[in-house]
């Protein structure tokens, strides 16, 4: 087993925890106000609501990119402080991704492993290495 998927393995152990500590965070900040009204609300509130998390997770990414394209965050990884904006942006992306990771039950730490494992193989989405 290579080094690289020793390091994904150890991570994928943390996954699980981080899913779920990630998750009674957004519900400690009141990050998703009402949203469980709607699910019960409607025939397909939990489709809706996992649909809201997905365009709120774009959105972090968005604002991440945007970030990079201002021009105003030094991309030397030498210059990189934890609370730098493009720091902070990423944060965001990963507590939204953990947390729609737990709403939606998805074992992450699993996903990651299988992925990775696939990867190492040789395959690659649509053959693109770009």
């Amino acid at each position: 087993m290579s080094e690289a998927m020793r390091h994904i393995e150890a991570l994928a152990r943390l996954l699980p925890d981080a899913q779920r500590s990630a998750h009674a965070y957004a519900r400690q900040i009141d990050l998703f106000s009402g949203a469980d009204e709607v699910e019960r609300a409607h025939p397909s509130g939990r489709a809706y609501v996992a649909a809201t998390r997905m365009a709120l997770l774009q959105s972090e990414v968005g604002e991440a990119l945007q970030e990079i394209r201002d021009r105003a965050v030094d991309l030397d990884p030498a210059a990189r402080r934890p609370d730098d904006a493009l720091s902070l942006e990423l944060a965001d992306i990963l507590i939204r991704t953990l947390e729609l990771s737990e709403y939606l039950g998805v074992d992450l730490g699993a996903a990651l492993v299988a992925k990775t494992a696939d990867t190492l193989r040789g395959y690659r989405h649509g053959g693109v290495r770009f």
